[in-house]
């Protein structure tokens, strides 16, 4: 892959990493874990500004009730013993308020597993994963992967498409996804296809596939797993439909597999389309972008704002004591009801996920745009 590909994404989330923001007395402060490594970045890089422009927004006009947001970056790499160590200086010297969305897969199952919202008496809010948590105070605002691969299913289906392979990259976490395909598919599946978490045996699962002749494929994989699937797999010549998840990034494909060979793939969202002004969010988001940030919004970028804003705006309303204490953000932001979680998109939530959190299609089209 070339290295060009997370040169931006690097510089931003090393700039925010690095940077020795004081607290002062009363501020909230707002700590988040990243993850840096080639799976991530891209990704991450834009739910970072997404919900940097908003906290900067906040701060501009005057912080929570009069208390500015400080916003504190640690990279855990995706590795157990560097997120635990990026946890405890964030809670530790750090004083973190609160763990808010921390990147990756990795980063949530090694604060899972540990514990941590509980043990610190810390909400972890609105986590940049597909994962399910159980944890009370690990609070979701997005889709699961396995939410949006019934989309996916549901979708093709609609089309009268009744054959589907799976492309799947091997471990636990893909499990729930893939035992959701297959309740969804509401059948056998033509063929599953290993594939290794670079796409680097593209090649490989490109001729399981083809051998198998499906309608549709649905890659269960990042960026680069994608992108290598479809540059061995020549999907529109063969007549097929190809769908990936919400985090792969469509302009990554466009590096890895080229605009012609990307065109036509179908990616599942979680959050209104970037472009579509008429809804307010959307609106606020994309003036902020201007203001304070010299990049185009993105579905992450987006996605990020909305994460920042449903937690602010829960601080808002219940913070109102003269000193805040992480036990209070924690009483105010442990205690919100689903309802709430999912309030700036659940006007626009599709019946493809049976609830109330947003899954809608987009194509990648023409022109460098996605296609709703």
């Amino acid at each position: 892959m070339p290295k060009v590909y997370f040169k931006g994404a690097l510089s931003l989330l090393l700039a925010l990493a690095c940077a020795n923001t004081q607290a002062a007395g009363n501020d909230i402060i707002v700590g988040e874990i990243i993850d840096q490594s080639p799976a991530w970045i891209e990704a991450g890089r834009d739910y970072v500004a997404g919900a940097k422009t908003y906290f900067d927004l906040v701060n501009s006009e005057g912080g929570i009730n009069g208390r500015k947001i400080v916003h504190m970056v640690k990279d855990g790499g995706g590795k157990p013993a560097d997120i635990q160590r990026a946890a405890a200086e964030l809670l530790g010297d750090g004083r973190a308020d609160v763990l808010f969305g921390n990147i990756g897969d990795a980063t949530m199952r090694a604060l899972t597993e540990a514990r941590t919202a509980e043990k610190q008496n810390v909400v972890i809010f609105a986590p940049l994963t597909g994962l399910p948590s159980t944890q009370r105070q690990i609070k979701t605002i997005r889709a699961s992967y396995a939410d949006e691969a019934r989309g996916l299913v549901r979708h093709f289906s609609g089309l009268g498409l009744t054959s589907f392979c799976v492309v799947v990259t091997q471990g636990e976490d893909q499990k729930a996804s893939l035992a959701a395909l297959r309740a969804a598919i509401n059948g056998p599946l033509t063929c599953e296809a290993a594939i290794d978490d670079g796409g680097r045996d593209a090649s490989k699962a490109a001729r399981t596939v083809r051998a198998a002749h499906p309608q549709a494929v649905i890659v269960l994989g990042d960026s680069a797993v994608v992108g290598n699937f479809i540059r061995e797999f020549p999907f529109k010549n063969l007549g097929i439909a190809v769908g990936a998840l919400s985090l792969v990034n469509y302009t990554a494909l466009f590096e890895i597999a080229g605009p012609a060979q990307s065109r036509g793939v179908v990616i599942s969202q979680v959050v209104p389309s970037p472009q579509k002004e008429s809804v307010p969010v959307v609106r606020e988001h994309v003036r902020a972008m201007r203001k304070f940030r010299d990049e185009p919004p993105s579905h992450l970028t987006l996605e990020g704002f909305i994460a920042a804003k449903t937690m602010v705006e829960a601080l808002r309303q219940t913070l109102t004591a003269k000193n805040v204490r992480r036990d209070d953000v924690t009483a105010v932001l442990g205690g919100l009801p689903d309802s709430s979680l999912t309030l700036l998109t659940s006007e626009y939530a599709g019946s493809t996920n049976g609830g109330t959190r947003m899954i809608e299609m987009t194509m990648v089209g023409g022109a460098g745009l996605l296609i709703q």
